[in-house]
């Protein structure tokens, strides 16, 4: 077995150059105990999602010492969203998507902060391993992104992985990349501590379906709410992952797809521990990943195919039958004292993919004092409170990293 460990790198925060700056700003602002404050003036701005991009956004936001008020239509870590479900993974390996792997490490070190702050427990050392038949270009190129970040990680043969995982059968899997210091989160309780704390910080949280409402001049001045009232602010950031295509259909609908994906969770044999957190890894393979058992709920196997098209809102979240019976035999093969267990739990959850897989978070090219932030997919979520800081900035004209703004724009 090959290993290698480097040095982690400090990595520069995201706020290298600046952008045209939007004036929203009013009075001074108010301090916020327990909050490193901006004294720039102060600004109102509503966060539409509680999710992943809008909850970690409004946090930010009412931090920096602005009025900021939460909407969701269904509330902080509901069954819909697309941040839901109980666990998510953060790990740094990102192909040679340098700007990613550099955000997901500065949010290992963000996430760790704030589960101290918050009081709650969110983060489970698991480790993360990829397998592939061989050494694919995407291998490769992870391999030289975590070097140049100083990200620990080893390389196995085949062997390898039968000595160290005798859980597992990896026929046809010749090669594996580990990068110990991957992390499983507790979505769900992440997510309900966001929003506890952004509410404990004096931001207002609302439960409410609104749509966009008077524009004036090129810009939004208030957005309409289903109960007939109106809620205006500076500035808006529509942060609603699968409802932005809802809400900006002209604009959005075509660059952002939903399909559905099934989640299974299936037990582990009685007095075997062997695929339970610390025991065994998140693994991800060209059909499948998952997650070892974690709080006894089960062995996470997630397909990456399923329904193409998904509606957030009305459609049933009930797991499919042809998807459980090729989980089954996927299990059969990998993991085989998995493959008659039962199914514990399941979800049915949406991704919110561009064609790209890169985020979207840019202003409307309409209205000067709203930022759309969607496109999360399924990676979006490690990066929560790295991205929320960006967004924030963004929606309220501050500099920001000029690449990485390329990277993210609506146009592309």
């Amino acid at each position: 077995m090959h290993r290698r460990t480097f040095l982690h790198a400090a990595s520069a925060p995201i706020g290298l150059a600046a952008l045209d700056r939007v004036n929203l700003l009013r009075v001074p602002a108010p301090s916020v105990q327990g909050a490193a404050v901006h004294t720039t003036s102060r600004s109102s701005v509503v966060v539409i999602g509680a999710g992943a991009f809008g909850g970690w956004t409004a946090l930010h936001l009412r931090e920096m010492g602005h009025d900021v008020t939460l909407v969701d239509a269904y509330g902080p870590g509901n069954s819909r969203a697309t941040s839901g479900d109980e666990t998510r993974q953060i790990r740094c390996g990102y192909g040679d998507r340098l700007l990613y792997a550099r955000s997901a490490l500065r949010a290992m070190t963000a996430w760790r902060e704030r589960e101290q702050q918050f009081g709650v427990s969110l983060l489970n050392p698991t480790g993360r391993l990829q397998l592939a038949p061989a050494w694919t270009p995407s291998l490769k190129a992870t391999q030289a992104t975590l070097n140049t970040l100083g990200v620990p990680f080893e390389t196995m043969t085949d062997g390898d992985l039968r000595k160290r995982y005798p859980q597992m059968n990896p026929d046809g899997m010749g090669v594996g990349l580990l990068e110990p210091g991957a992390m499983v989160i507790r979505a769900k309780q992440a997510m309900l501590a966001v929003s506890q704390a952004f509410v404990r910080a004096g931001g207002t949280l609302r439960v409410a379906r609104v749509q966009p409402g008077t524009v004036e001049g090129g810009r939004m001045v208030d957005l309409r709410v289903d109960d007939g009232s109106r809620l205006a602010a500076d500035a808006f950031v529509f942060a609603c992952g699968p409802w932005l295509p809802k809400l900006f259909p002209g604009l959005v609908g075509s660059r952002i797809q939903v399909p559905g994906r099934d989640v299974l969770y299936f037990g582990l044999p009685a007095g075997d521990l062997r695929l339970a957190f610390p025991n065994f890894p998140n693994y991800s393979e060209e059909r499948y990943y998952g997650f070892a058992s974690i709080d006894g709920r089960g062995f996470k196997v997630c397909p990456t195919s399923g329904t193409t098209s998904f509606d957030p809102d009305v459609d049933e979240r009930i797991i499919s039958a042809t998807e459980v019976r090729r989980a089954r035999a996927y299990l059969a093969q990998r993991f085989p004292s998995l493959a008659n267990q039962p199914i514990t739990e399941s979800r049915v959850c949406q991704l919110e993919n561009t064609a790209d897989e890169h985020f979207i978070i840019d202003r409307h090219p309409e209205m000067a004092n709203v930022l759309l932030a969607g496109g999360g997919s399924g990676h979006g979520f490690k990066h929560g409170p790295v991205i929320g800081q960006y967004i924030a900035k963004r929606a309220l004209g501050e500099p920001t990293d000029t690449d990485f703004d390329h990277m993210v724009r609506l146009a592309r």
